[in-house]
């Protein structure tokens, strides 16, 4: 088993897709990279599996390069977001493909592949072709080839993205419990933050120039998130992101919407901090479960009068999209409550679990909450 390193990575063609991308994904670790479709993840797992050569940088596994061996010359293992099996073989010789490549003997790779489809669920599938089963479980024959390589890395694009809901979740619990991904460097790639957060020992966020924006837990991801990008990838519905002004009155410092009336007083502990920058704008993030509809009981929340534009129940919540004094705000609600559009509401803000950021560069200021 080995550690993964990825060294200044670089990959473009008439532009650049990855730009001096660097990480490390330790043994047993379960590294997943976070980022929009299109946006470069297939790219960089190609590169660390030698289907695609870097433009500059390495890869290197237990402390050997191997930037420039060739993919079958690497204990590396794959998994693709469009399986990738072979249709006119069984289930059975799909998963053990990798080994029959190797020569590994029939005994052992008999073995070896019965042992893993009981792990993932489909032992009783061996004898089928790839177009007689679900997709749930082609998925889990691809993963299943994967498991069965014994690699020193293993590699997952998006393998569960575009099945529906309830497989999704069977096989995400699945992630959580095979040994075989606990003990070795896996790096998983989705467009999915709620797989991020479930699945992610740490998060590598990926951003439009080709870099990982941040990289952390999933709880410092979520709650101290470096800037506007990495906000608003984590977390559904999306944070409200309001620009404002930091103005005084009467000896008091309120944050104004630049789009509309909509004030709000300044917290005392983030007052220093806004008053010490040279700028008089700001841009708070503030995440939707931090607003909600005012009850009798609530304390210490700002309270703000709007109007719905939009009302989701989703069964253990609702999504209410309203908007106050020209700004659209999204809060979260009681499952057992309903509201209409145009319905006069009555909200309190948490003002302290703002986030502030610079209104230019969109990065987060420092000594925010």
């Amino acid at each position: 088993m080995a550690r993964l390193e990825v060294q200044g990575l670089c990959k473009g063609w008439d532009f650049p897709v990855i730009d001096d991308l660097s990480f490390s994904v330790e043994e047993g670790e379960f590294f997943v990279i976070l980022g929009a479709s299109g946006i470069g993840k297939t790219t960089l797992l190609r590169l660390i599996s030698g289907l695609e050569t870097p433009d500059a940088g390495r890869v290197i596994v237990g402390g050997s390069d191997q930037t420039r061996l060739p993919p079958y010359q690497r204990r590396i293992a794959m998994t693709f977001e469009s399986y990738a099996l072979y249709p006119h073989l069984s289930v059975y010789e799909n998963i053990a493909s990798p080994l029959r490549a190797r020569k590994v003997a029939a005994d052992d790779r008999e073995r070896r592949v019965r042992e893993v489809a009981k792990l993932l669920k489909i032992d009783h599938l061996l004898d089928r072709r790839p177009g007689e089963v679900s997709g749930g479980q082609k998925q889990r024959t691809a993963l299943g080839r994967t498991l069965v390589a014994d690699p020193e890395v293993f590699l997952l694009d998006e393998p569960i993205s575009h099945l529906d809901a309830k497989i999704r979740h069977e096989l995400r619990t699945q992630f959580h419990t095979l040994e075989d991904l606990r003990k070795v460097a896996t790096v998983y790639v989705t467009h999915d933050y709620a797989e991020a957060l479930s699945l992610g020992d740490r998060i590598g966020v990926m951003g439009s120039g080709g870099r990982l924006e941040q990289v952390g837990s999933p709880r410092d991801l979520f709650e101290r998130p470096v800037n506007l990008t990495v906000a608003e990838h984590l977390g559904q519905p999306t944070i409200n992101v309001i620009s404002a002004r930091i103005q005084s009155e009467n000896s008091q410092t309120f944050l104004t919407a630049e789009s509309g009336e909509l004030k709000f007083s300044l917290p005392d502990e983030a007052k220093a901090m806004l008053q010490g920058q040279a700028k008089d704008r700001v841009t708070i993030g503030l995440r939707p479960q931090f607003i909600r509809p005012l009850r009798e009981t609530d304390t210490g929340l700002e309270v703000v009068t709007a109007e719905v534009d939009v009302y989701e129940p989703l069964g253990a919540n609702g999504i209410m999209i309203a908007h106050s004094g020209g700004v659209r705000l999204i809060a979260l609600t009681d499952p057992e409550m309903h509201y209409d559009a145009g319905e006069k509401v009555t909200l309190g803000v948490d003002i302290s679990r703002f986030h502030y950021f610079d209104s230019e560069s969109g990065y987060r200021l420092n000594g925010a909450n």
